[in-house]
């Protein structure tokens, strides 16, 4: 493996690169016309009328189909979800939302380029009892949300959602490879960066979209370069979301290609501990010290908690708990967590330092327990590079 010295500067060198490549603004060019002249004789000239631009566009979602904009949205609302995360990293305030009492605030304070503005967001609810006249009163231009999440967790019928969409906008979303649901229809998923091209195109910003996507692809090219061996990765058991190691119970969340919210363990090579023996239901101690993994991976705990909250609500129950104790994972140390709920490019990126610093401290430099106490000089992303690509600053 190299340095970390060495990971370090190659890994700046290469986003610096990347956004050097990509020139011009973030939004939609619009069609230049002009006016013709009617002649030599300056004084007998003519002009033609101009011709409306016609600004009209279409973005296909599946499994939704297609869908027609007369103008980029100047609003929009979200669910509690990924495409919060995205709708920040393109530099766009939502108008409404769902669940900002878990939202992952602590990586935009980090960086000078990311605002989301809590006072100016309009609340619609949540755990089920959306009303739609919340969803009327914010009046978003546009929903990113996956209709199909509120006919799941709410009383909504289509009729409902139809009526929501002809007095405000569509609702243009879908899953994004999150939940045991994925893996039953991937031919509907999509990958997060997948689903992000999607939502620049919602807002004409597909060049701000391809910067950052030069921008993840350099930082996952680094650290992928620094990672040991496959023989040599170790095993994770990935649970959440909220996690009671006294209760004994606990939900696996799959490493599978179509699992969003486990995606910084993927990240950084790790090898899932229930791979290919996937429980039904959720598991217990007895199931856990069988397969005994490396580490556990607490989801979304970086996200909602601190540092010491981690450790009282979590880590020490672990360590106390009779059989939790006897963890492979528990005595060594190597009870971990990562983002999840909002896993958007933000949260991916800061998720993916820290779950890679918690397992690889040798090589990407010690974990300090909190995403705004990385040191300088041990960033595996520079927070500059991330705001100059959030404000369309290249």
């Amino acid at each position: 493996m190299r340095s970390r010295r060495q990971l370090l500067a190659g890994s700046a060198g290469l986003i610096a690169a990347g956004l050097a490549g990509c020139t011009g603004s973030g939004g939609s060019s619009e069609p230049s016309s002009g006016a013709g002249s009617g002649g030599e004789n300056e004084t007998t000239t003519t002009t033609t009328e101009e011709p409306e631009s016609d600004t009209s566009y279409t973005v296909e979602m599946r499994p939704h189909g297609e869908f027609a904009f007369d103008a980029v949205p100047e609003t929009y609302g979200v669910l509690d979800s990924a495409y919060l995360d995205m709708g920040v990293a393109l530099g766009v305030q939502p108008a409404a939302a769902v669940g900002l009492e878990r939202a992952p605030l602590k990586y935009y304070e980090s960086l000078d380029g990311a605002t989301l503005d809590t006072d100016e967001v309009t609340a619609l609810g949540g755990d089920g009892g959306y009303e739609k006249s919340a969803f009327v009163d914010a009046d978003a231009d546009v929903w990113l949300a996956d209709p199909r999440h509120l006919s799941e967790t709410t009383d909504w019928s289509d009729a409902d959602i139809e009526e929501v969409e002809s007095e405000t906008g569509p609702f243009v979303g879908s899953s994004i490879e999150f939940g045991p649901e994925a893996n039953a229809e991937p031919e509907s998923v999509y990958t997060l960066y997948e689903a992000f091209e999607k939502v620049a195109a919602v807002f004409g910003r597909e060049q701000q979209f391809r910067t950052w996507q030069s921008l993840n692809l350099n930082v996952t090219g680094s650290i992928n370069d620094a990672l040991p061996g496959e023989d040599q990765r170790p095993t994770v058991a990935a649970i959440g979301p909220d996690v009671d190691p006294e209760s004994g119970e606990f939900h696996v969340q799959p490493l599978g290609e179509l699992q969003n919210n486990t995606k910084s363990y993927r990240r950084v090579g790790m090898q899932d501990a229930f791979a290919g023996n996937y429980p039904d239901g959720p598991v217990g101690y007895d199931d856990l010290l069988e397969v005994d993994p490396d580490y556990i991976g607490v989801v979304g705990a970086l996200t909602t908690s601190t540092h010491e909250e981690f450790v009282s609500d979590v880590v020490e129950p672990f360590e106390n708990h009779e059989r939790g104790g006897e963890l492979s994972a528990v005595q060594n140390g190597n009870v971990i967590r990562s983002g999840g709920q909002f896993m958007g490019p933000i949260v991916d990126l800061y998720s993916t330092e820290a779950v890679a610093k918690m397992v690889y401290p040798e090589t990407f430099g010690e974990w300090p327990g909190a995403v705004g106490e990385v040191p300088e000089g041990e960033r595996l992303f520079e927070r500059q590079l991330v705001s100059d690509v959030i404000t369309q600053n290249f």
